[in-house]
């Protein structure tokens, strides 16, 4: 019987039916130990590799697109086509690298989260510029709704924008061509409460419902409804929950057959004594310039009658 492959161990599955209360006895201290050094093990020889190939990865990338600049307009199409795969590839790999490296971090609790009072707004013109290229290609239209008068979030603002340009990647990738994608934000109500509501919705053709909790899962991308697997680490939802959770957010997949799916996570509201950016506090001075025009038309209108 072949061996099993090292990353088996991590694929999500159904557990198979115990054969009898006396086959499956309860590990001992001493093995649940080994157990958890094993564990700690495999940690660090991730982090470690993953940190050694970081370096080489990013060099080759750097030396891959600094070529592309110096040979533009020298090489043949399929020359070109070849290079530009290269560093398609190589950013890929890069991606990779440090999906690992966070999920290492996150696994052994060493992953800190500095909050601050973050401006939403900010951080989703942030993440749909870093996607506009994606969408382009596509000719897949991004479309941004943001609450003008929302409170400031209290998060570490990479790594949200880190969960939201992944959420946005998945969703370019599974919208067919002039398809569209959307990002809202709004104020959580009832059961969000205190937080603020971040949703991502693409066009595509949805997610079997039986596949809306298991996406979450490490190296999982049982797909959209109808749709090929992409290609794609099976990292990203499992690190954006992980990022999410960390902030004391929650993060789930909404989906309907043939409407496409919606990927919404929450992030609390910053402290009352953060909780609107200086931006907002302009917004009544334009509210209050609406007021007196109306005023003025008002008054205009009333003296036709006087």
């Amino acid at each position: 019987m072949d061996p099993m492959p090292p990353w088996e161990d991590l694929v999500i599955r159904e557990a198979p039916a115990p054969v009898a209360a006396a086959s499956t006895p309860k590990p001992s201290a001493h093995s649940a130990a080994k157990s958890r050094r094993t564990a700690s093990g495999r940690q660090v020889q991730a982090a470690y590799l993953t940190h050694e190939l970081r370096a080489p990865v990013t060099s080759i990338r750097l030396g891959l697109e600094i070529l592309a600049e110096q040979v533009q307009g020298r090489l043949e199409a399929d020359e070109k086509h070849m290079l530009s795969l290269a560093i398609r590839n190589t950013q890929r790999l890069e991606g990779l690298v440090n999906d690992i490296m966070d999920y290492s971090k996150i696994a052994a609790g060493k992953m800190a989260i500095v909050k601050e009072a973050c401006d939403a707004r900010a951080l989703v013109d942030d993440a749909v510029d870093t996607m506009k290229a994606a969408a382009t290609t596509k000719s897949i239209k991004l479309v941004k709704t943001v609450d003008p008068l929302l409170p400031r979030c209290a998060a570490e603002s990479r790594r949200v924008i880190q969960v939201m340009i992944n959420l946005l990647s998945n969703a370019i990738k599974y919208t067919p061509a002039r398809g569209a994608v959307s990002v809202s934000v709004s104020e959580g109500r009832y059961e969000h409460a205190g937080t603020l509501l971040f949703k991502v919705k693409d066009s595509g053709c949805g997610i079997a419902p039986e596949d809306l909790e298991k996406i979450f899962g490490m190296f999982e991308q049982a797909g959209h409804a109808g749709a090929r697997k992409a290609e794609g680490t099976g990292l990203g939802l499992t690190l954006a929950r992980a990022m999410v959770e960390l902030h004391g957010g929650r993060i789930w997949a909404e989906s309907w057959k043939g409407c496409g799916a919606a990927f919404c996570f929450t992030i609390p509201i910053a402290p009352i004594d953060l909780a609107r950016p200086a931006s907002v506090y302009a917004q009544p001075l334009e509210i209050h310039g609406l007021l007196a025009e109306f005023a003025r038309r008002f008054n205009a209108v009333l003296a036709l009658f006087v």
